[in-house]
Order: C-alpha cells, then structure tokens, then sequence
C-alpha cells in the first residue's frame, strides 16, 4: 500500500500547517458531492446543480450552441505554430530587431499554451472547461478561452503531481471545481445569485497572494499551499514567490497528465452499488450520517464552505418543522 509523501520544508503559510494541509488533500469526493438518485449529475454544492457527471461533447443535450468549441478552439494551434515559425526565420534574419523577437515569444508561449490545453482538455479527456461549474455562472461564451483553459489545465497538471503521490483523494478536477464552487457561494450576493460575471477572475486569482496593498478577495490559502506542495515534490520550488506581491508566472506548467483511471471511472469517485437500491428514506438518512462524519475530519476553517449556512428551501423547511416540532 502507497504512502503519502515526505513532507517538504515548512509551509510559506504560517497560518497553514503541513498536517491540516494533508488533511485537506485527504478530503473524499463523498464529503463535498452529493449526486441525483441515478448518480447522472451533480445535486450538490448547489453551484454544481444539474451539470452531468460524465464529460460532455458537443453533442450532448447539456451543451449549449452559445459556448465556443474546445475543438474549433484547439484549430487556433496551427496558426500559432505558424506564426512561431515564421517569426523565428525573420528574427535569425534580423538580429537585432526586436519586434520580430517579442513577436516570436509571444507566438511561441502560446503554442506552449496551446500544447498544454490540449493535453488536459483535448480528444479523449474527461474533462470539459463547461463543466466545471452549473451554467448559469458561466459567462455566455462558456470558458473556451486560452487563458482560463491554461490556468484551469497547469493546476490539474500541478494537482496530478499529489494524486499520484496519494497526498490528494480526491480527483484534480473535481477539487478544483469543489473549491471554485465554494468561492463562487461565497460571493453570491444572494440565494439563487449567479456567478457569470466573476468567474474568471475566480479561477485566475484562487492560487494568489495579495497584490501589493490589494486584498485578493478570490484567494484560497490551502489551494496555494497544494499548489506550493506539488512543486516541491516536483523539483520546481521557485515556481511560486512567497512574497505579498502575487504568483510568478509560468509558460508551460508541470508536463504531468492526470491519472486515468483503468476502469473509466475516475479516482476518488463514489462506484455504483450492485446491492438492493435503499429507499429514498434510508439514502437520506445515510447521507446525513456520512456528511456528519466526513464533516468532522475536513479543518474547521473549510467547514463553512462544504457545508454553507444556505442549503436550499427545502432543507429550510424541514429544519423549521424539526424545530416547532421540538416546542
């Protein structure tokens, strides 16, 4: 049996310890997810609602004709490689030209970017950008873009690194959408809010400091450490500052691809029971107890965000009956 890694030297993070980080990694997907009866889509977090458990393609009845295609947006690659090329010819041309050098880093970042998205969200992934969250807190267009699909694809990347280490249960997708879904509650201005309009400065700035005097609403404290943590392990400590002045900026991220799974089903989540279905009582009922049991070994500071204050009209309504029911 595997053991979690060796722990690297101490957290940047006085405030995060190694212990509580581990115990954050060790989170199971059954502590955060609560699917529908058929076990198809995601009931819970409630910014998650509806969204189907298998990946989609652009001919599932869940996707929208308004999002930009993954596939139509991968083409973009060729270009890029192109323009790298032609670059790198004028720049040996001309030495001293300047232009032509910028424009060759640029080009030629991009197909790095590319590259990378390619890996995490191309052809036979199980991962599409649109699913990371519900998508009424998408923007129109979806979350085909490069920069969100890069930065979403270097932590998956990053993430992979603890998942094949066993410090992370959890899959590096779904943790990602766990705490992206848990930032995206906590801002709401309100109970059925939605998160359209800052979503992706969500998924740009979850990993960052504060920037200068600017508080960064959008940090996760335990996901920088994760972060931290895996390049440690992956001989690239300097990847991130451990400065008050943000992240430090990487071209192509950790070349690590997710770990599939051999079954096709992917690690960390729930497998199908083949005994008698339980009434919806006695799933109720086990539900509670195993979210009370699971509550208890998540650290207290992330309770709030697994567990928030508001859980729909329904769970309203059945804890102001328990409580009359108690006068």
């Amino acid at each position: 049996m595997a053991t979690a890694s060796p722990e690297p030297s101490d957290s940047v993070n006085p405030s995060v310890s190694q212990d509580e980080l581990l115990r954050f990694l060790s989170t199971p997907f059954n502590a955060v997810f609560t699917l529908t009866q058929d076990e198809t889509k995601f009931f819970m977090p409630s910014v998650m609602r509806h969204v189907p458990v298998d990946v989609i393609s652009e001919d599932s009845p869940y996707y929208d004709p308004e999002w930009t295609s993954v596939t139509d947006f991968l083409e973009g690659e060729a270009h890029e490689e192109k323009e790298k090329l032609k670059y790198k010819e004028l720049m040996d041309l001309h030495p001293d030209n300047k232009v032509y050098r910028e424009r060759h880093k640029n080009h030629q970042d991009n197909v790095s970017k590319y590259r990378k998205i390619r890996e995490i969200f191309g052809p036979g992934s199980n991962y599409h950008p649109n699913q990371l969250v519900a998508k009424c807190h998408l923007p129109v267009g979806g979350l085909c873009e490069k920069e969100i699909m890069y930065r979403l694809a270097c932590k998956i990347s990053e993430l992979s690194v603890l998942h094949e280490k066993n410090d992370l249960v959890m899959d590096p997708w779904d943790f990602i959408r766990w705490r992206i879904a848990s930032k995206i509650q906590e801002h709401l201005s309100h109970p059925g809010g939605r998160g359209h309009n800052f979503i992706k400065s969500v998924i740009q700035k979850l990993w960052d400091l504060d920037d200068g005097h600017t508080k960064n609403i959008y940090a996760d404290p335990l996901m920088r450490e994760a972060a931290i943590r895996s390049a440690r392990l992956s001989n690239r400590p300097n990847l991130y500052k451990t400065t008050h002045t943000g992240r430090k900026s990487s071209a192509t991220g950790i070349p690590r691809e997710p770990k599939k799974s051999t079954t096709g089903r992917k690690r960390g989540r729930p497998k199908g029971s083949t005994s008698k279905k339980p009434s919806p009582e006695e799933s109720r009922e086990a539900r509670r107890r195993e979210r009370k049991r699971n509550r208890e070994s998540i650290p207290a500071m992330y309770r709030d965000s697994v567990y928030p204050t508001y859980t729909g009209v329904n769970n309203w309504r059945a804890n102001k009956l328990a409580q009359n029911q108690g006068k």
